[in-house]
Parts: structure tokens; sequence; C-alpha cells
């Protein structure tokens, strides 16, 4: 078969080995490098030797997984979130207690009894 192996475990994390020896470094095993080396469990020496990779790569992988969560940050600050208001006096034979589920549709809203 080929020279390089398939794949191999680090840190519990399987990584793939593709033709010609070029390594995949999945994103979840990046987030777990960056929080090890956050908490203080792991330094860049230990990553650069149980890896075989260089100083800038694991402070690539860092900066890869800072800035991934720099755009879902963003992400979620484009969210619009509107007011919702229940005219009760239209609904005058519902149980309040009982009643815990808004129903929204175009242009309206209805309070519904949760049938589940």
């Amino acid at each position: 078969m080929g020279q390089f192996p398939q794949s191999f475990e680090v840190y519990g994390f399987t990584i793939e080995v593709h033709a010609g020896g070029r390594r995949v470094w999945p994103p979840s095993f990046k987030r777990f490098v960056k929080i090890k080396l956050d908490l203080g469990e792991l330094t860049v020496g230990d990553i650069m030797e149980d890896c075989n990779v260089s100083q800038s790569l694991v402070y690539k992988w860092r900066s890869d997984v800072k800035s991934s969560r720099v755009r879902s940050v963003a992400r979620s600050e484009e969210r619009i979130f509107s007011e919702v208001l229940i005219n009760e006096e239209t609904q005058p034979n519902r149980d309040l207690e009982t009643d815990n589920r808004i129903l929204l549709t175009h242009r309206e809203s209805s309070k519904t009894r949760w049938a589940g």
C-alpha cells in the first residue's frame, strides 16, 4: 500500500492523512487545542511534539478558532427581534393559566392551548 497511514489518533481525535502525507486537522480538534492552551493544560511545545507540527501552525489553529467565533457573533448580531403583543380582550373565554403557546401567522397572532 501507500507510504503514509490513512489516519492516526492524537488527543482522542482521528486525523485523516491524504495521499502525499497531507494531514487534515478538523475544526473540533483546533477548538480542543485552543481550549487546552487557554486553560494551561497543554503548551505549544506539547502540541508541536505530540502532533509533529510547527509552532506557527499551532498559533494558526488558535487564530482560526478565534476568527470563527468572531464571525458567529457577527451573525447573531444580525438577527432581528420584534415585540409581540396579544390583545387578551379579544379572547374572553380563555384560561390564561393553561394557555401557554403562541401561534404566529402572517399579520396576526393568536394564543392557543398546548396540546402536548
